[in-house]
């Protein structure tokens, strides 16, 4: 028989007069909210035609695409097997979800359980990851504006702010990527993926982790080294995340964040930062827009720090993304990347690209 767990004790850590911060995370009406608390197996059987519409695989799972009775769409993450991980990152993301609320995350509506499967429903991102725009074969064509990047990459950080500081919390993501940004119908950006996030201890910015988790690429290699996670870990993989938003061709067409990060280093040094803006967005946005999107690029290799003392907070970053006029520390240029293009240095990874979870409430483009 389905046992179902309702998340209906929602913690908000709220300032006055802010509109980020949200007081439900369910689908908006009282008759979702009705139906959402009758939840089974069976309703998520049924919204999902027997799991039939896959929109989503990673290492935790599969995600699906449902609709209710009521014609509201959802996205059903199902955890693979009985492990001991998989119970551990199902019951981590429920507690930290069921207590952070805000506009920038994404919304959980619904935990169940049936037998040993384990199933989580989200609210329904129609716009997919910001992970598909940024691997689109034909991104040249369908590139996003500065404007709607700048708005994503504004909102990323909001929710990063929400749950380093302003929830109270003290959470650590740990796997942020551009995978686990989801896109409303607006293309607001969600934060999801929080299988492997990490509440820390009361008033503290960082602990210690006996295993490295998340992605390689964009993990922060002062944490690869010693094991110490921190809000700076974050503050480094949204740095990377930046600079595949804006990367142009030649950086994109590595997949390896490894060498983009060594390309865009390379561009600075040398005066030629406006390389590494995609052609399409170079050629198409206007001169203050193009002066805009290498402020965005400074502030990326603040982020991107390998000293992570010396990297920047969100909350600093959202001060310098909103006072344009406002000088930026010049970036550390690490020893490796001082060296001109012109020694045809090999471009070898020193980290393979590779995935901790894919695993989002997207919908196909």
């Amino acid at each position: 028989m389905a046992g179902t767990s309702f998340l209906d004790t929602v913690f908000r850590r709220k300032k006055k007069n802010s509109s980020d911060f949200i007081t439900t995370g369910f689908l908006g009406s009282k008759s979702s909210f009705f139906l959402l608390s009758n939840f089974d197996f069976e309703t998520i059987r049924a919204a999902t035609d027997n799991f039939s519409h896959v929109i989503g695989r990673g290492g935790f799972g599969s995600v699906y695409k449902g609709r209710l009775q009521s014609g509201e769409e959802i996205a059903v993450k199902r955890f693979l097997g009985s492990s001991t991980r998989s119970e551990r990152d199902f019951s981590n993301e429920v507690e930290i979800l069921s207590k952070l609320k805000h506009k920038n995350l994404i919304h959980l509506l619904v935990s169940a359980l049936n037998k040993n499967q384990r199933y989580l429903v989200y609210e329904f991102m129609p716009n997919s990851s910001l992970q598909s725009y940024i691997s689109d074969p034909h991104r040249d064509s369908h590139q996003l504006s500065w404007e709607m990047c700048r708005n994503i990459v504004q909102g990323i950080a909001r929710g990063l702010r929400y749950i380093h500081e302003e929830s109270q919390l003290w959470v650590v993501h740990r796997d942020i990527k551009p995978s686990n940004i989801l896109l409303d119908l607006e293309f607001k950006p969600k934060i999801a993926g929080f299988e492997l996030a990490r509440m820390m201890q009361q008033g503290e910015s960082e602990g210690e982790s006996t295993v490295i988790v998340g992605t390689i690429g964009f993990l922060d290699p002062e944490y690869m080294r010693t094991g110490r996670v921190s809000i700076k870990s974050d503050v480094y993989a949204f740095g990377v995340t930046i600079l595949m938003i804006v990367e142009s061709e030649r950086a994109y067409s590595s997949g390896d964040q490894e060498l983009l990060i060594e390309y865009v280093m390379r561009c600075w040094n040398r005066g030629e930062a406006i390389y590494v803006i995609h052609e399409v967005m170079r050629e198409q946005e206007r001169e203050d827009s193009i002066s805009e999107i290498l402020r965005y690029i400074h502030i990326a290799l603040l982020c991107i720090n390998e000293n992570s003392e010396t990297r920047p907070t969100i909350d600093k970053v959202l001060h310098w993304f909103s006072c344009f006029f406002t000088p930026l520390p010049e970036p550390t240029i690490g020893d490796r990347f001082l060296e001109e293009a012109e020694t045809n240095l090999s471009f070898s990874p020193s980290l393979s690209p590779g995935y901790s979870s894919d695993m989002s409430p997207t919908s196909s483009r």
